[in-house]
Parts: C-alpha cells; structure tokens; sequence
C-alpha cells in the first residue's frame, strides 16, 4: 500500500493519521499542519514539524489561518505530563480549523488540554465560535479546587464536529469541588447544527450534588444532534442533571441517537429525581431515539410535553408522546 506522505511530517500508509473513528477533515490546497507536544514543545518555535512542535493547543490555533483547513495535532507522551497547559480559555473563533489528538482512543484520552494548576479556573476551556471545524479524539479535564462554576466545552458555532472527545470538568475532590457547583456545566450548547459522536460528556469520578448539568442549551440552539455518546455522573443527592433546557434555549430540536446517561448509583449514590429538565417554553423539543438511562427515576418530570421518544412504547410520567422504555435503575 502506497505511503501519504506531508512536507510537514505526517506519514502513514495509505492514509494520513486523523482521528480515532477515520474522522478526516478536509484540508485546503494550502493548509499547513501544526504540532503541539506539551511534553517536549516550546511555544518559540514554529509548530511546522514534529521537530518544533509547540507547547499550547492555544498558541497553535493563533497561528493557524482562518478558513484555511488547517490542522493541529495534539501529541501525548501517554501520561499527563502530555498535556496541554492553558492558564486563559482557548477561544476557536476560526472557520475550518481542525484540532486532533494522536494518542489512544477511548474516555479520558492522553491527548488532554486541563488549566496549568489544580487552583486555577479556567470557564469554559474551550470556546468555539467558529465554524465547519473537526475536533476529534483528545479529552478537556477540569479538576480545580476552587468552588467557581465551570463548564468545560462552549459551542456558539455552526456545523462543527465533535468525533471522540472527553469533556470531563467538575472533578474537585475537596469541600469546594462541583458537589457545591449549581452553575457547572460540562457542555453549554447554543450554537447551530453541530454533531457530537462518540463523546463522553461527564464523569463520575467525584459525587455532584447540586443542580448542575452535563448539558444545558443556552441562547437558541438549533438542530444539534448526539449519536453514540456517553453521559456518566456520580451523584450523592437527586438534584444534578443530564440536560437541562431553561426557558427560550432551544428552537426545531435536539437530538439523541443510541446515547446512554449513567449515573452510577452505588451505597454512596443517589439516584436522580429526573434525567432532564426541558421547559414547558424551552422553545422547541427534545427527541430520543434508542437511548437509555440509568441511575435516574424519570427522564422528564415536568410534564412539559415536549420530551418524545422513538422507542418502544411504556408510558413514563412527563413525556406524552412518542412512547418510551422504562427507566433503568440499579
């Protein structure tokens, strides 16, 4: 099989190494790869070649050239001395600039962007603003001690692609950490028709116990669709949420495709009141398709009617059409 070869130093046989899932994003006739290898780069040099990669996923996006099908590749060493330091929140406010980590696929992936300090709160990590863009296969943790809220991943663009991404923030593990974080979320979602596959989107490595969210709609998102994702939580009260739609954030619908929320009850676990809070005037409608819930009582609660399901038909209090299977609880 014939080799791909880069001037900028990326090889394989037969095609060019992307992303975990074959996610390739299409680069222009002149678009340049950048290398960030937080473990052996400085942000002196020029990103151009394995050889001068740069420090910071922050620092690579600025040299990247806006709508241009520019690629950075984010390296590891297989540990989380790989991983990229950010003191501010990346802002991605580029069109067609794809992001790819070159490391194991899988949760909590070693091609990692997290603050530089335990201490420090970074909200959101990362911002994309931007359009058209690929990120695929690398993790944003969070694990600050400090009580700020925090969200992990803030998406306003339009069409961008979310392949094989961990977002993984509220991990604290002292007296400020996310049990006490009401206005954490790991995704705030109010961008324009965007897909996520095979994400992880939460963690249930630290107990939550206030009404934060893994995912909460914000502005007017539109047309934003999940497949094959994984939303984990560990709880010690019944008030945290899997998706929390507040009044006016969101028009058409949102999407869930074979998605599976866990909440991984145990003898220091709460079940939850209810997987998702949807407003009666959220605006438009919540849509499950093959998709299951543990650890939960309810999907829905609130009997807004605007929560549907395609799947087998049971009746489950809060959602009136559609037909749902029961919840799964341990």
């Amino acid at each position: 099989m014939a080799g791909t070869n880069f001037a900028n130093g990326v090889s394989s046989y037969g095609m060019p190494l992307f992303g975990a899932d074959g996610t390739i994003p299409t680069m222009g006739r002149d678009a340049k790869v950048f290398f960030v290898d937080p473990a052996r780069g400085s942000d002196g040099n020029s990103g151009l070649s394995m050889k001068r990669p740069l420090d910071t996923v922050s620092k690579a996006e600025d040299l990247a050239d806006d709508k241009s099908g520019d690629v950075i590749y984010l390296l590891n060493d297989g540990n989380t001395s790989g991983t990229s330091r950010e003191e501010t929140t990346i802002t991605w406010d580029k069109d067609n600039v794809h992001l790819v980590g070159l490391c194991a696929p899988g949760v909590n992936q070693r091609a990692r962007i997290s603050p530089t300090a335990a201490t420090t709160a970074v909200s959101p990590q990362l911002t994309v603003s931007g359009n058209g863009n690929v990120f695929s296969n690398f993790a944003l943790v969070e694990g600050n001690t400090t009580a700020a809220d925090s969200t992990g991943l803030s998406v306003s663009g339009l069409r961008n692609l979310f392949s094989n991404v961990s977002v993984l923030n509220m991990l604290g593990n002292t007296s400020g950490d996310a049990r006490t974080r009401a206005g954490s979320e790991c995704l705030l979602l109010s961008g324009e028709e965007n897909t996520f596959s095979h994400c992880t989107i939460g963690t249930d490595t630290t107990a939550r116990s206030a009404a934060n969210a893994n995912v909460r709609t914000a502005a007017t998102a539109t047309r934003n669709r999940f497949e094959d994702c994984v939303f984990g939580m560990h709880t010690s009260a019944a008030t945290p949420l899997f998706l929390d739609v507040p009044t006016g954030t969101l028009d058409r619908w949102l999407l869930f495709v074979r998605c599976m929320f866990i909440n991984a009850v145990g003898s220091t676990a709460t079940e939850l009141a209810t997987a998702f809070t949807v407003h009666a005037s959220a605006g438009g409608m919540v849509v499950l398709q093959d998709s299951y819930v543990a650890g939960a009582v309810e999907w829905e609660v609130g009997g807004a009617g605007n929560v549907y399901a395609g799947m087998p038909t049971s009746t489950v209090t809060g959602i009136t059409a559609g037909g749902l299977v029961d919840v799964v609880t341990t």
